[in-house]
């Protein structure tokens, strides 16, 4: 776990050092952002959890006017159900992902790959996220799919809503 935040942190740290270096007018450069997620779990996942909410940091580097490659890093915290009277504790979500978006009038598409890591031994592995979204000034909205595929043969996915606030 240790080694997640390090690595997260680590390339949030060269991404705004970067921004603060690169201070460009034009449509090339990093950005950095933040701001607020919400997430629906589907699936196997939906059955014992119902909502999730928590905050993600973005770096962004904006290749062209019409490409940018992005890095986000965040926490989430799955709420679970009662089930047969028994409540399913909550389940914490590290994600951890790179990726790349096409960009047209503030519109974007693209995906991002990278690690997804739930705590109380909800399991880790490779992560995929595709994501359309809106840019609206400094506000970036982006809706996304999900999912993990943890080790040990399992797979958890979600669909979810985020929004940056960019620097």
């Amino acid at each position: 776990m240790k080694k997640i935040f390090t690595l997260a942190l680590a390339t949030v740290i060269v991404f705004t050092v970067n921004a603060q270096d690169k201070k460009e007018s034009s449509s090339k450069g990093f950005s950095f952002g933040v701001g607020p997620s919400l997430s629906f779990p589907m699936g196997n996942f939906g059955k014992t959890y119902s909502f999730g909410i928590g905050a993600e940091l973005q770096a962004t580097y904006h290749a062209s006017e019409s490409f940018e490659g992005f890095a986000q890093v965040g926490y989430n915290n799955f709420s679970g159900k009662s089930i047969s009277g028994f409540k399913v504790p909550s389940i914490g979500f590290i994600p951890v992902l790179v990726g790349g978006r096409y960009v047209s009038s503030g519109f974007t598409v693209g995906a991002g790959v990278g690690f997804g890591s739930f705590t109380k031994g909800g399991g880790s592995g490779f992560m995929y996220s595709p994501q359309v979204g809106y840019s609206f000034g400094n506000i970036q909205v982006l809706a996304h799919y999900s999912g993990v595929s943890a080790k040990g043969g399992g797979s958890l996915s979600f669909f979810g809503l985020k929004a940056f606030y960019n620097f």
